[in-house]
């Protein structure tokens, strides 16, 4: 029986699935980050990527010859050279037969969707979006912009501590919350431990879920910032609807990854308003799967191979549960994050 490969590699974590023909997943692997970021080189990350395969192969029992398609589903693939230099490393690595390397934003899209076109919102530690156009074109944001995710909201709570301790904002619980969560006695012992980069990086980004909480809670400035980040993710979903002139069609936006599933409604309801003023039949619809599952379904659609209900429903009864996939313990990142 050949096997296929699902990876899902972003900035703080890799996540493989090993699947046989039949959409039953036989192994799971969780790595750190391996999003290469240009400043060291490819073998860091993707040597991160294949030793997170050779663990879901070895849990599997499945060798690598036996492997028909590894899907890589890898962030900071976005280039055309990124996409090169990436193919090139992991062939040679021997972890498949065959390998195709997407922009991690795409497994996302097929996570969600089965239909040939439509758009993504890719939501986790940072943000990307892609569309795929109806005559099928491609397209992702990459590095045009880095707004939006955990990191960003996990800022803003940092930012809106400070502006209230200084004057310029307003009093809010994210003052507690924040000075809790981080381990510090006031807001300019917090000030002082970023500027000296004393803030561990995955603390920092458990702030996200705290920060949803707070709005569902009615504080006004968590509030705010949970609004202000559902615009920031539509403002992406609009912007790749006009590029293809999608605005009178029907089709999905699927939101993926961690950041849509904080607490309450308030992200998902101002990301709906915002693009159906643009886009009034987009059908907003939540992933069905895990991006790596997603990068299992690229895999079989790279070998041409239809995917039944009956495999849809073996690849939902025998993945990892939510556990293995969250984020909102802020990962393995392979560099601290800074935000200017």
């Amino acid at each position: 029986m050949d096997y296929v490969i699902g990876v899902d590699g972003g900035t703080t974590k890799t996540i493989a699935l090993v699947a046989d023909g039949r959409g039953h997943i036989l192994g799971a692997a969780r790595g750190g980050g391996s999003n290469w970021l240009g400043n060291e080189g490819l073998e860091t990350p993707m040597g991160v990527v294949v030793a997170t395969v050779q663990e879901a192969l070895r849990q599997a029992g499945v060798l690598a010859s036996e492997v028909a398609m590894a899907a890589m589903a890898l962030a900071g693939a976005d280039w055309p050279e990124d996409h090169t230099a990436r193919q090139a490393f992991l062939a040679q690595a021997g972890i498949a037969r065959q390998v195709v390397v997407k922009n991690d934003t795409f497994a996302g899209l097929r996570a969600g969707t089965s239909e040939p076109f439509g758009v993504v919102v890719a939501a986790g530690t940072g943000c990307n979006a892609a569309a795929i156009a109806p005559d099928g074109r491609e397209w992702a944001f990459g590095y045009y912009e880095d707004d939006g995710g955990s990191g960003t909201i996990a800022w803003a709570a940092y930012k809106a501590v400070l502006r209230a301790e200084d004057g310029r904002g307003k009093p809010t619980r994210l003052t507690e919350v924040v000075l809790g969560r981080l381990g510090f006695p006031t807001p300019e012992a917090l000030l002082r431990a970023h500027l000296a980069g004393q803030i561990d990086h995955g603390r920092f980004l458990s702030l996200c879920p705290l920060v949803f909480a707070l709005a569902d809670m009615g504080d006004e400035v968590a509030v705010e910032i949970i609004v202000r980040e559902g615009l920031i993710l539509a403002e992406y979903a609009t912007a790749l609807i006009r590029r293809f002139d999608m605005q009178a069609l029907e089709f999905d936006v699927v939101c993926n990854g961690s950041v849509w599933k904080g607490q309450g409604p308030l992200l998902i309801d101002t990301f709906i308003q915002a693009v159906h003023r643009v886009a009034p039949r987009a059908r907003i619809v939540r992933a069905r799967f895990e991006p790596a599952i997603g990068g299992v379904l690229l895999a079989y659609d790279a070998l041409h191979r239809p995917v039944s209900d009956e495999m849809y429903a073996n690849l939902a009864r025998t993945a990892p549960g939510p556990e293995f996939f969250s984020t909102f313990d802020g990962g393995h990142p392979p560099r601290r994050l800074r935000r200017e």
